[in-house]
């Protein structure tokens, strides 16, 4: 019965926050402190999906759970994000009964990367898809490799890996596992490349023997067709591979059959979707029905953004923070318009979870690629509009090419009446709106 009451507590706590509009995690952590094991008392539906790794869970998460639910499928889905051990019990009080069973068809989660072993034990997965291990903010997660170590205390040989076979890094959980395996992939493209680009590679090196990976082509950083000379390890063969990218038709097909329309072509996106095709192909839904979901639901304005002003087009990009994988996709993707352009990079803060301003991660951003651009003006704004500059004077922009403000309201005159080009705005989420809102004149 003490279980129970905590459940109801829980759900008391989540109305009060409803009418309050207070955060999606603090039923969850006040519940934890009531009751430290309440997890291990849910009972889980039959298919249970977790989503975690240093970028792009969210989004394939959400990915998931709109073809599920487009499928006539119950989801119990934490789509605010909210992907602490907090947030996952708050998400479970939602949807279960007094008694702790769920009321669902399926489970689908993101967890973060360094909680999963908190949450595994009790809230098992039949499915985890891993979207990549990269540098993702520093101060917190330390090393990829401790990060890599905190996953793999948490998987169990029973569940079953969705995995990037691009990523080498990737296959160190798959070195001496027994778990069930399926693999994705995106074949080489137009915009593959042979010279690696990126200095700072999350693996260099075989993690079998240590000798350096070979790449046949690469798609970005470490991403791409790779093997050792050393020893036998090399790319998994794919189960689902994006097989053609059409840019001009912003498409990609799957398996030589299956395409689904996207809003835009930028790579992380296109590994995202591929992620939820190939789990949800898994489940037994109809491909074609995926991908008429996939190419209906996927535009998101939050990530990406494209609209005209005075006969000028504005490209928002939305980056993660701390998290320079994200920054670097973003910028080989502004890098495919070879037209005169402006570009605008800031945030309001680092990290509103987070008390740190470490700023390690700019220099892992390859702001170089900007000196192949006809870049007319760099426009740098926030808290840390100098380190911006700064970085980008080290890159090799001319400083009379970089301009600081603090506000984005104060920006906007400029980069409307003395900037030229094309604008292409590298915001963290917290400037998203407001700039667009800004640059459409609709701020009060």
């Amino acid at each position: 019965m003490y279980h129970m009451l905590c459940i109801f507590i829980g759900k008391l706590l989540i109305f009060i926050g409803k009418i309050c509009r207070r955060g999606s995690s603090l039923p969850g952590g006040i519940i934890l402190k009531i009751n430290h094991k309440i997890l291990s008392y849910f009972r889980l539906p039959k298919t249970v999906i977790a989503v975690t790794g240093s970028s792009g869970k969210g989004s394939i998460s959400s990915l998931i759970a709109k073809v599920l639910e487009q499928e006539g499928y119950a989801v119990a889905h934490n789509k605010v994000g909210s992907n602490l051990t907090p947030g996952i019990l708050t998400l479970l009080l939602q949807h279960s009964t007094l008694s702790g069973k769920l009321k669902c068809d399926i489970l689908v989660y993101e967890i973060d990367e360094r909680y999963a072993k908190y949450v595994f034990d009790s809230i098992t997965p039949n499915y985890v898809v891993i979207s990549n291990i990269s540098r993702d903010q520093p101060p917190r997660q330390g090393h990829f490799d401790l990060v890599y170590e905190e996953i793999k205390k948490a998987i169990t040989s029973t569940m079953h890996l969705i995995l990037n076979a691009d990523d080498p890094y990737l296959q160190k959980f798959v070195i001496g596992a027994k778990n069930p395996i399926t693999y994705y992939s995106v074949s080489k493209n137009k915009y593959s490349y042979t010279k690696n680009k990126f200095m700072n590679l999350n693996l260099n090196y075989c993690p079998n023997c240590n000798h350096k990976l070979e790449y046949t082509y690469y798609n970005f950083e470490n991403i791409g067709s790779y093997h050792c000379t050393n020893c036998q390890f090399q790319k998994s063969k794919s189960d689902y591979t994006i097989t053609k990218v059409d840019y001009t038709n912003a498409t990609i097909t799957i398996n030589d059959n299956y395409k689904i329309q996207l809003p835009y072509i930028i790579l992380y996106d296109v590994y995202n979707t591929l992620a939820a095709f190939t789990i949800t192909s898994i489940l037994n839904l109809q491909n074609e029905k995926i991908c008429q979901t996939l190419s209906d639901v996927h535009k998101n304005e939050k990530l990406f953004d494209v609209f005209e002003i005075d006969n000028r087009i504005v490209t928002v990009l939305n980056n993660k923070n701390e998290n320079s994988s994200t920054f670097n996709q973003s910028l080989l993707y502004i890098n495919r318009f070879k037209e005169e352009k402006t570009i605008v990079i800031g945030w309001k803060e680092i990290s509103r979870r987070y008390q740190f301003d470490d700023l390690s991660w700019l220099y892992d951003i390859d702001f170089e690629l900007l000196n192949q651009n006809k870049v007319h003006k760099f426009i740098c704004i926030g808290i840390h509009r100098y380190d911006i500059a700064t970085r980008l004077k080290y890159a090799g922009i001319a400083e009379k090419d970089i301009v600081v403000f603090e506000q984005i309201k104060e920006s906007i005159p400029y980069i409307q009446k003395k900037t030229k080009g094309n604008i292409y705005a590298v915001l963290n989420f917290d400037y998203v709106e407001p700039f667009k809102k800004e640059m459409r004149g609709e701020s009060k």
